[in-house]
């Protein structure tokens, strides 16, 4: 049995005890957080970081970590600013994140691979991920041995690219479905939301 089951009020406890947790109940929904979340006008429209609060204080666990909200929230903080009541927003999104991980979910974002065979341990992805999701880490790899290698935190990893754009040896990225031209595309869409696509 789950020891943060749903209404024995020890998620939202838990969640209190980590950091920026501690004020969670000071939210009273006022909406303003999702009103200025990027995420929530260009990514996915059920995007609502005050609901996730809302699933937190009243202890619904397991609606809080398949919520999407639990995990694309990207810590740019512009809801932090924006909130009457200086909530840090994002640290209580994290920690929900982070109990989620701790009872077995897993992120549904498609996250960077690495090309174990092609990677030289360079370490630029390491230094240019702004999540912290990428180290480098030795292990062994068929046909090259015992090597250093980059490794990716699917749980932390947000599948911004900026990795795959500074990989010298192209050995990570966000999958055989990404590319330049399709990157291009969706930038396109998200800065002009009511042109037509080219085809």
């Amino acid at each position: 049995m789950n020891p943060h089951s749903e209404n024995s009020g020890q998620f939202s406890d838990t969640v209190r005890s980590m950091p920026g947790g501690e004020f969670l109940e000071l939210c009273y929904s006022c909406g303003t957080c999702t009103s200025k979340c990027m995420v929530q006008q260009k990514v996915e429209p059920t995007y609502n970081p005050r609901r996730l609060l809302r699933k937190a204080i009243f202890n619904l666990e397991e609606d809080a970590y398949d919520d999407l909200t639990t995990w694309l929230c990207s810590q740019c903080d512009l809801c932090y600013v924006a909130c009457p009541q200086q909530i840090h927003i994002s640290s209580i999104l994290l920690a929900v994140r982070d109990l989620a991980i701790q009872n077995g979910k897993k992120s549904p974002i498609t996250v960077a691979r690495v090309n174990e065979q092609t990677c030289v341990a360079c370490g630029l992805c390491v230094q240019v991920c702004p999540y912290e999701a990428i180290q480098l880490v030795e292990k062994k790899v068929p046909y090259r041995g015992l090597i250093t290698v980059a490794q990716v935190d699917t749980s932390h990893c947000m599948a911004c690219g900026l990795c795959g754009a500074v990989c010298r040896s192209t050995s990570i990225g966000l999958g055989d479905d990404f590319s330049d031209d399709r990157l291009v595309s969706e930038l396109w869409q998200w800065m002009n939301p009511k042109a037509e696509v080219t085809p």
